[in-house]
């Protein structure tokens, strides 16, 4: 496939950390769906992470995630799977029928990027988590359904040809250089790349705290190390969607913009009036968004028109 047919397609992990209010939104007190229509003018994909800890989310809550993001012609949610169902090894007919519900709402309007399963470092490779990961394909046949492993028992030949065999897809992590943790291999199954981008900090995983786990900015170097592996899968898939989980201290919407402007090949991007003020590393990539546009309704116009969005 050629690569100038590539979808690249960048964001972070969530849209409602609090820490976004000071480096990403242009004001304090938006509410949820007004912060996510105005991220979906800046980034191309998010990660639905409230699935992740609340069972009772349904197919309502999609629909206003939906409605949101209505003027971004091309973005895309990742849902992040209960952790009932993959810390915990528990399938339950009320939450798989929610789950299905958010799946099937964001599907019917084109929505749907992936859902994420996501396994603890616990989940080795042994013929009962196998099992189980067999059992969750078929629980959630036809939906696009990416896994990421943490434990490097993962890391073996035959891994593609087993997630292929049922239905599943592979997702490339960036996690610190320690040890037994899953190495950083951009191969995929399927026509869809799905990269997240944890941060390598070493201290902070070790010490195994939320915050300075994933406190860490990737710096330009490293920027663009990350365009050059993406740059690769070009002629492998025909889109890539690009996570920046390095959520500690709001990073990773520095290094999103970053890696957008550089996967467009450095053209210069409108950048967000707070990151340009709270990272000196994004005041290269372009402007202050709120420089050229004046209301969240009139950038969500804006970035619908073809060639203004880049890469992003």
């Amino acid at each position: 496939m050629e690569s100038h047919r590539m979808q690249y397609l960048v964001g972070i992990g969530g849209w409602e950390h609090e820490v976004l209010d000071s480096c990403l939104y242009p004001r304090a007190g938006m509410a949820s769906g007004e912060k996510l229509a105005y991220y979906a003018g800046i980034f191309g994909a998010a990660e639905v992470r409230p699935t992740f800890w609340d069972e009772t989310l349904s197919s309502h809550d999609a629909r206003e995630w939906v409605e949101a993001v209505s003027g971004a012609r091309e973005f895309l949610f990742s849902v992040k799977l209960h952790r009932a169902f993959t810390h915990r090894r528990e399938i339950r007919p009320a939450m798989t029928r929610n789950v299905r519900g958010i799946l099937q709402e964001l599907a019917r309007h084109n929505r749907l990027g992936a859902l994420l399963m996501q396994f603890p470092y616990g989940f080795t490779n042994t013929g009962a988590s196998r099992h189980h990961l067999v059992k969750l394909a078929e629980v959630f046949t036809g939906f696009p359904v990416h896994v990421e492993f943490r434990h490097d028992s993962w890391q073996t030949p035959s891994l593609l040809s087993f997630l292929t065999e049922n239905g599943l897809r592979s997702v490339s992590a960036d996690l610190p250089r320690v040890r037994q943790l899953m190495p950083f291999l951009t191969g995929q199954a399927g026509d869809v790349a799905y990269l997240r981008l944890h941060g390598r900090n070493e201290k902070g995983w070790l010490l195994n705290s939320m915050d300075t786990r994933y406190d860490y900015l990737y710096n330009g170097r490293e920027i663009m190390e990350l365009r050059r592996r993406i740059a690769a899968l070009s002629g492998r898939c025909r889109r890539v969607v690009v996570i920046c989980n390095n959520t500690s201290g709001g990073k990773a919407v520095a290094n999103a913009l970053q890696l957008a402007s550089a996967l467009a090949q450095g053209e210069r991007v409108a950048v967000p009036a707070a990151a340009f003020r709270t990272f000196p590393s994004v005041q290269e990539l372009g402007v202050p968004l709120e420089s050229v546009v004046e209301s969240v309704a009139e950038q969500a116009t804006l970035f619908t028109q073809p060639g203004l969005r880049s890469a992003i």
